[in-house]
């Protein structure tokens, strides 16, 4: 009887494929050995995917250039378009469902899992996307998945949840994101073999039509893989196992995407069906969009595989409105674009004024040796307390990249966004107005025996890593950036004007400025409440702090007492 040796990735969804592989060679008396393997992808919990493209299949490939396996198996949307030296496609297996899955909280009135799995019925992902509340998070890491949801609603927050299928849901079980976004073709392979617990299949789910979300390149499809020099004398196997509708399909949608020029992480859905291609394309600066707050359009072709001519997808025109000096303004101290361009459209005009100057203090950020500790549930968390903090992480981890392998943990919507525009997914969003809320949020969603990293401002006062590590925390904490008062040159107030304070220290750095105290001020935090109480040019203002997420209150707030 003859042996093969399968290697394959040790998740239970992993392992069921390569199961199927064994069962079907062993119907044509072949003996099956199945080899787990590592790989890199294994070997990272954090949002950034884009360093390594192929990671879940290269360390298991590399098996077959050393004869430690004869085959090995893949999820086939894992497997890059460009070649691997001295591996060959031998067969792919047939295809199962390749729609995606939209899973939130049970709720009242709407399908469950198991109730979707036992139907047939999809949703247009308009109304999908409906069943999302506004500035909710949604957890996917797939740029594909993450493009096509924002394109349409611009105020969610992806997240990055990574791991086993039950990982995810897990996630959202505990409530660390509002919706995850999964293959359903990974849950009806686990629904088979009972891997799915009895709340898992009692989440409230929404089945995405493919229409206008076609699939990622090879989804619901088995890829195998051989070493190209014994490719010929696994031909047999090739019989065997490969269907060859699967594979013409398959092979479209990846030739597809190569004439687009994209990879496995590339934000395109291409679906080809009986002749037929779907295929949805996001513009090339669709992060950018999306973290100064804008929806955007994708590129869509539906029609006869033979007419498809690929149009590379290219950057979308932003449109930047100017402040003028009329009427009353918001004079805001945040260096923020995006929060400048959602008040303008909500009719505000926005005068951006930020008076602080932040530098990276690289030198200051501490190795991490992440390959010492086996266990990843005891790797470090590391928490980002603003949007510049997440600039600083995204430029050291050019140079130490271990940081991209761990969680990033942002203290609210716009530090996440800064994450996500940088091209890390923040892993939590604390939606926090301050670090007393964010310490809150970390002491419900994060174990203590988690390690917590803490970059801080020369002029963080040390009360949030204090309160953390009277919670119980292990927190190591540096001087990660230098934040200095900014030359800004004198403009002339009007009667009107809001002046919206970021930090205490912005509150220090207006006046050392001289810059025109408003009759009215929004203070981010009762932090800086608190040191314009100390402060003699604020005494005849009017001090008022947020109490929500800072576009939404500002818009609400102007709209209720600003606009009058």
């Amino acid at each position: 009887m003859k042996v093969v040796r399968i290697g394959t990735r040790s998740s239970p969804l992993a392992l069921w494929q390569a199961r199927k592989v064994a069962s079907l060679l062993e119907q044509h008396d072949y003996a099956c050995e199945i080899v787990e393997i590592s790989s890199s992808g294994d070997r990272s919990v954090g949002g950034d995917l884009a360093t390594s493209v192929g990671q879940f299949i290269h360390g298991i490939d590399e098996q077959l250039l050393t004869s430690h396996i004869d085959i090995a198996v893949h999820s086939a949307k894992d497997v890059p378009t460009g070649e691997f030296d001295g591996i060959a496609h031998l067969a792919y297996l047939e295809r199962g469902c390749t729609n995606d899955l939209l899973l939130l909280q049970p709720k009242d009135g709407r399908q469950t899992l198991a109730q979707v799995l036992n139907s047939t019925q999809s949703m247009p992902i308009a109304e999908v996307v409906s069943h999302i509340d506004h500035g909710r998070t949604v957890g996917t890491v797939s740029g594909r998945r993450q493009s096509f949801l924002l394109s349409l609603r611009p105020d969610i927050i992806p997240l990055a949840v990574r791991g086993q299928v039950g990982t995810r849901l897990l996630r959202l079980h505990q409530g660390r994101v509002d919706a995850v976004v999964l293959a359903e073709i990974g849950l009806r392979r686990l629904h088979e073999i009972k891997a799915l617990e009895p709340w898992m299949l009692e989440l409230s789910c929404f089945r995405i039509d493919e229409n206008d979300w076609p699939t990622a390149p090879g989804q619901g499809a088995i890829s195998v893989h051989c070493s190209t020099e014994k490719k010929e004398a696994l031909n047999e196997i090739r019989g065997i196992l490969n269907h060859v509708r699967t594979e013409l399909e398959v092979d479209a949608e990846r030739q597809a995407l190569h004439e687009l020029g994209g990879g496995c992480l590339f934000p395109a859905g291409i679906r080809a069906q009986a002749g037929q291609l779907n295929v949805k394309v996001s513009p090339k600066n669709w992060r950018d969009i999306y973290s100064r707050g804008h929806a955007f359009s994708t590129l869509n072709y539906q029609g006869d595989l033979t007419n498809y001519t690929p149009v590379k997808p290219e950057s979308t025109p932003i449109v930047r409105t100017n402040p003028t000096d009329e009427g009353r303004r918001l004079v805001s101290t945040l260096n923020s674009e995006r929060l400048g361009l959602r008040l303008t459209a909500e009719g505000i005009n926005v005068l951006n004024k930020p008076v602080l100057s932040l530098e990276p203090l690289a030198k200051n950020w501490p190795a991490l040796n992440l390959d010492g500790i086996v266990d990843r549930k005891k790797w470090p968390l590391l928490l980002l307390t603003s949007p510049f903090a997440a600039r600083c992480a995204a430029v050291v981890s050019e140079h130490l990249p271990a940081y991209r392998r761990i969680q990033w943990a942002a203290i609210g919507e716009g530090t996440a966004r800064a994450c996500f525009k940088l091209g890390v997914t923040a892993s939590l969003c604390g939606m926090a107005r301050n670090s007393k809320d964010f310490a809150s949020y970390l002491e419900t969603m994060i174990d203590k025996n988690t390690p917590l990293l803490l970059p801080q401002s020369n002029r963080a006062d040390g009360s949030f890593a204090a309160s953390l590590a009277k919670s119980g925390f292990s927190v190591q904490k540096w001087i990660g950036y230098e934040n200095k008062t900014k030359s800004v040159e004198v403009f002339s107030g009007t009667e009107g004007d809001v002046l919206l304070l970021s930090s205490p220290s912005s509150a220090v750095a207006w006046v050392d400025n001289a810059l025109p105290i408003a009759n009215t001020v929004l203070c981010m935090g009762e932090s800086t409440k608190s040191q314009l109480a100390q402060m003699e040019e604020f005494s005849k203002s009017d001090i008022q702090v947020l109490k929500g997420p800072t576009a939404d209150y500002i818009a609400q707030w102007w709209q209720k007492k600003g606009g009058d």
